[in-house]
């Protein structure tokens, strides 16, 4: 099978190194980054994401939307959410609105508030699937064995992404829960920096698993507020993604939670933001309008939006956590 690949991003050359282990599968992956394919053609290396990994011949990079999508069997896109749009627009022509696109992007629009799905879906007439699952790409490059959802209501969307993934590291289970599946992909980014802050205050293993219980309990409410069912809470987009990106410094998200919780001033703050892209800041701005439009009740995500917006003292979340669980 023939996958097409946009974005050369850490995620999108795990993917297609996971994908290359699957013999019957050709990958061409599309990048904007004219120095990179060159080098790579020389090398078989992407050096800023993986400095010795070699690449298997199955995989090609270029700059050309055409030769990445021509005779392509299913397309990955896997840019950031910020450029999601533009590149919807630009392959629209190119591609038969009858190959499946599955989207390994996670976020919402900050000027629209659309999910990544509802984006692709103003330009492209394809059906769509998105993935969703607790999977940091470094682990999906070695071809640890990992699991991710892949959501759509297109079976052969769904179809389509299973062959491709069919005896690699990568476990993929099926869900018709798109717009749950979305949401988990972007709130458990802000939750991870809300992680981060415990950690960075000092709290031990104890409060940091009290935190994640009362967080748990406030991503079933809002699932349950877009009609979404526990089989998504309870899933590897929900609870796996969830726990992972809430539990290691891996996460830039965490991480960034970590500086705000320590009381790193705003210069070293801004630093990392601009040398990171840290999904869960870029959330907040989009999602807490959503949830507020709908009556949602979410202290948590509130009170991590004014400690990170709006220089609220750290440990205002503890206090919330605590007020809740009392």
């Amino acid at each position: 099978m023939k996958i097409g690949i946009i974005g050369t991003g850490v995620f999108g050359a795990s993917l297609a190194l996971a994908l290359a282990s699957n013999q019957k599968n050709e990958i061409v992956m599309w990048s904007e980054n004219a120095e990179l394919v060159k080098e790579y053609k020389k090398t078989a290396k992407i050096p800023t994401l993986f400095q010795d990994k070699m690449f298997p011949k199955s995989i090609k990079i270029t700059n050309s939307y055409e030769e990445a999508l021509k005779d392509a069997k299913l397309v990955l896109l896997v840019t950031s959410v910020l450029y999601l749009e533009s590149v919807c627009k630009e392959i629209s022509s190119l591609l038969s609105s009858d190959i499946p696109v599955t989207i390994g992007t996670k976020g919402i629009a900050e000027d629209s508030h659309l999910f990544v799905h509802e984006i692709a879906k103003k330009s492209l007439k394809n059906p769509i699937s998105i993935l969703g699952g607790p999977t940091f790409a470094l682990d999906v490059a070695n071809l640890e064995p990992v699991g991710l959802n892949v959501a759509s209501k297109n079976k052969k969307c769904i179809k389509a992404t299973l062959e491709a993934f069919q005896g690699t590291s990568v476990f993929v289970e099926p869900s018709h829960d798109l717009v749950g599946t979305a949401l988990c992909g972007c709130v458990k980014n802000i939750y991870a920096i809300g992680s981060g802050i415990v950690s960075g205050l000092g709290y031990k293993e104890s409060t940091h698993f009290f935190y994640l219980t009362a967080v748990y309990k406030e991503l079933e409410t809002i699932l349950f507020h877009f009609n979404s069912t526990l089989t998504t809470l309870h899933s590897l987009s929900g609870f796996g993604d969830l726990v992972l990106t809430c539990s290691s410094s891996k996460s830039r998200n965490y991480t960034f939670g970590e500086m705000v919780g320590r009381g790193s001033n705003q210069q070293n703050k801004e630093k990392y933001l601009k040398n990171n892209t840290v999904e869960g800041v870029h959330t907040l701005k989009a999602l807490l309008p959503i949830l507020e439009k709908k009556h949602i009740k979410v202290p948590i995500l509130k009170t991590i939006s004014k400690i990170v917006l709006e220089q609220e003292k750290p440990k205002s979340l503890i206090e919330v956590v605590t007020k809740k669980g009392n």
